[in-house]
């Protein structure tokens, strides 16, 4: 009988322990990847929408849950001394994002524009 008990607890633990870090989401969740050698101070996607801060070189911010995202966005990034803005070509927005995790990587190029890859996690 304790086997029994202890092999039917150990299958629920197993069943309750392995979920994955998207099965709970309710939309699109996008964090930045900063790519460059500078610190973001804030990255803030379209105009008045969410704002992520403090990213650090070569560091990953938190994500955020956003209604409706898409594989590209407007972005501006602020940083101690500059603000840089990237606008996507019409062409490369495209459909709104479905439920799940992604990351936009942004670094700089030699002109300082931003160079941006989007990413599926």
């Amino acid at each position: 009988m304790k086997k029994i008990l202890l092999s039917i607890g150990l299958t629920v633990l197993i069943v309750f322990a392995c979920t994955d870090r998207d099965d709970e989401l309710l939309g699109a969740n996008i964090r930045i990847n900063n790519k460059s050698s500078i610190n973001f101070n804030t990255v803030q996607v379209r105009v008045d929408t969410l704002l992520f801060e403090n990213i650090p070189s070569d560091g990953f911010s938190n994500y955020l849950a956003f209604e409706t995202a898409f594989a590209a966005d407007t972005i501006t990034v602020q940083t101690d001394s500059t603000e840089y803005r990237f606008i996507p070509a019409d062409s490369i927005i495209g459909d709104p994002l479905p439920i799940g995790l992604y990351t936009y990587e942004l670094s700089f190029d030699e002109e300082g524009e931003i160079l941006f890859n989007f990413r599926v996690d």
